[in-house]
């Protein structure tokens, strides 16, 4: 068996994946002459050629691409292997970088993180809040936590709860506008939803006859949960929500809610990390707390 350099190899995924010999260096930290040293020895090595380089891109070969793919899982392997010894040795340390959205980070996410890190005190936590898909490869991001439906299929994804969404109004817009007694009754309705690209969306309701969909529609729409609840407080429509969101605006009675008879369609809670053949010790304690804040 052929005795590679452990840093040829990482060179060599650092060019695949960072798509040039330029921006490998960087990640790396050394010279662009010093990766291609590196990457033409393990080509030596080997007596193939893994990469086609013209002066535009970097393509692999056939067999570039199969080592690569098969390189990649040993050095995921090996930093697991770290990783396990680590936790084995000393606690749960380095940085966790979490995205989530907005709403749900200042009112659900905030609260839990103190006590997660009065837990893992050598662990630091960097959170990004916004109402965005999250590119966790482009922004470095080792999870995000999601609410709704998946299409993100590059992502692993972990189920961590199901939140109840609440549909309700001011009893100025109700006063105003009427209640609704069924779903249909919501199309004559102004009714404010979370939706940045249409200014109509399908609200969905189930009783004993079965599930229905209802498309409404009004004079506004928005990214964001706070907003629309904001927006509803002061009387201008009907909002649907997760509870999370309008619970204090309920209990103080500046909302009502309405359809009570029927059940709302629950909002998933997810957490997406990049697919990898592991799960680094931090992310993993992070999700088994999280899955454990909601277990009722």
């Amino acid at each position: 068996m052929k005795q590679y350099d452990l840093i040829s190899l990482r060179s060599f995924v650092a060019v695949v994946n960072a798509g040039s010999f330029n921006k490998a260096a960087e990640l790396l930290q050394t010279s662009t002459a010093a990766i291609s040293r590196r990457v033409a020895a393990l080509e030596t090595e080997l007596g193939i050629r893994l990469l086609n380089r013209t002066t535009r891109r970097i393509d692999l070969t056939e067999s570039g691409r199969q080592y690569h793919r098969d390189v990649t899982a040993i050095l995921e392997a090996l930093e697991e292997a770290e990783e396990r010894i680590n936790c084995e040795r000393h606690s749960i340390s380095g940085t966790l970088r979490i995205a989530a959205p907005l709403s749900f980070g200042t009112l659900c996410l905030g609260p839990l993180l103190p006590p997660f890190l009065m837990q893992y005190p050598e662990l630091r936590l960097q959170v990004q809040l916004e109402d965005r898909f999250t590119d966790l490869i482009a922004d470095q991001v080792d999870l995000a936590i999601r609410i709704g439906s998946l299409t993100d299929s590059s992502y692993v994804a972990t189920h961590i709860a199901e939140l109840p969404r609440v549909v309700c109004a001011s009893p100025a817009y109700l006063e105003r506008m009427g209640t609704p007694r069924v779903p249909a009754e919501l199309k004559s309705h102004n009714c404010l939803h979370y939706n940045n690209l249409s200014m109509r969306e399908e609200w969905s309701f189930q009783d004993e006859r079965g599930t229905m969909a209802v498309e409404v529609g009004g004079t506004f729409c928005a990214n964001n949960g706070e907003l629309l609840r904001d927006a509803a407080l002061q009387g201008i429509g009907i909002i649907s929500l997760p509870q999370f969101i309008v619970q204090e605006a309920l209990d103080n009675g500046k909302l009502m809610p309405l359809l009570s008879t029927y059940t709302n369609a629950t909002l998933g809670l997810h957490v997406l990390r990049p697919t990898r053949s592991y799960m680094p010790a931090r992310i993993q304690r992070f999700i088994e707390y999280l899955k454990s804040a909601y277990v009722k």
